[in-house]
């Protein structure tokens, strides 16, 4: 099935939303109502424009969507650095000394 010959996408239709033959129905609102387990005879039913062609090339279009999805960049590692300044000299640093009984 090339859901091409199915799915349009037109600028001043549903805010640029893919949709099945031009029809106000978006490929979303399809696989929402298939979410929510309509089954595909009560999506026909309360869509007569709908035909199981048509459901089938909403599903093909998601499968597409979701192999395409941009995967986010992972977050760069986070580097750290201490700057740390030790001064003393041999006068401050006295051996601790411990006399045994």
């Amino acid at each position: 099935m090339n859901y091409r010959d199915y799915i349009t996408i037109e600028p001043n239709k549903r805010g640029g939303k893919p949709c099945v033959r031009g029809l106000r129905i978006t490929v979303y609102e399809v696989l929402e109502y298939l979410a929510s387990e309509m089954t595909e005879a009560e999506i026909l039913d309360d869509f007569p424009d709908l035909t199981r062609e048509d459901l089938k090339a909403c599903i093909a279009y998601a499968n597409v969507a979701v192999v395409n999805a941009v995967t986010p960049p992972t977050a760069p590692p986070i580097t750290v650095s201490f700057n740390v300044a030790v001064t003393a000299s041999c006068a401050e640093i006295s051996p601790r000394t411990t006399r045994s009984p």
